[in-house]
């Protein structure tokens, strides 16, 4: 017997092995006919941050879960998340107002990186900052600040792991070991070869924290990687992989029962 999968996000509306229903604006929208869908669904698929919170209380299994949903854009939750679990990332230090931001440099020497704390895509407002100057700019514009220690590295790597067990895997060689500035979205990366430290890693950490969709950022310190982003690609522009390239695999995984 077929399993019932429903989707709200129109990701999948190629798949056949799915019912998508769409997005609407709230659940009074949908008919009596849809709604029964989604109470008996076996699993609901790309949930929206609209609905997920309703689902999770239902206890609905939904891809990806509500946790990739609460964590994404968020670098605040995600750095608790990773000092939680243990998981090793560069030193961070998070600074709220105008008196906390004064402590900055007793903490950190230049270059740090400075990021965008909240509502920020995956390699966006990221700043490699190198002076008072720069660190002045970026504090009038951005609070609570967000600072972490530049960790110079020759090698960033990227594993998103599907389901906690498929892992699709690409690598960059950074020049020099200092582009790190918005470096998420740019670079030639290769798709073969990733380490197998740093698989184990992102499947580890996306089964501590429940993440079935989850994209990591990592840096390899010359000893160990460590982590630097978590990213979440669905209703947002793809950066490790095309989407194209993300759904096919993910339908094949429909396809074979594995989602």
């Amino acid at each position: 017997m077929s399993r019932l999968r429903v989707a709200i996000g129109e990701q999948l509306r190629e798949c056949p092995q799915v019912i998508t229903l769409g997005v609407l604006s709230q659940m009074g929208d949908y008919t009596e006919k849809q709604l029964e869908l989604l109470r008996t669904a076996e699993i609901i698929f790309y949930p929206t941050d609209r609905f997920v919170d309703l689902f999770a209380s239902m206890g609905k299994v939904t891809f990806p879960t509500v946790n990739c949903y609460r964590f994404r854009g968020d670098r605040l939750k995600q750095v608790a998340l990773l000092r939680m679990l243990k998981v090793p990332y560069p030193r961070t230090r998070v600074y709220y107002g105008h008196k906390q931001k004064q402590k900055i440099l007793e903490h950190f020497t230049f270059p740090l990186i400075a990021k965008k704390p909240i509502r920020s895509g995956a390699g966006r407002d990221v700043f490699l900052i190198e002076d008072s100057d720069e660190l002045e700019r970026y504090n009038s514009k951005v609070n609570p600040a967000y600072i972490q220690e530049f960790v110079p590295s020759e090698i960033e790597v990227r594993v998103s792991v599907i389901n906690y067990e498929k892992v699709l895997g690409s690598w960059l060689r950074v020049a020099g070991g200092t582009c790190r500035e918005g470096s998420l979205g740019a670079g030639d990366w290769r798709a073969e070869e990733v380490p197998s430290n740093a698989i184990n890693l992102a499947k580890n950490l996306a089964r501590q924290g429940d993440l079935s969709d989850v994209t990591v950022e990592m840096i390899f310190d010359g000893s160990q990687f460590q982590v630097v982003e978590l990213s979440f690609q669905y209703d947002e522009i793809g950066i490790l992989h095309p989407g194209q390239e993300r759904l096919k695999t993910i339908i094949k995984m429909i396809e074979r029962g594995e989602l």
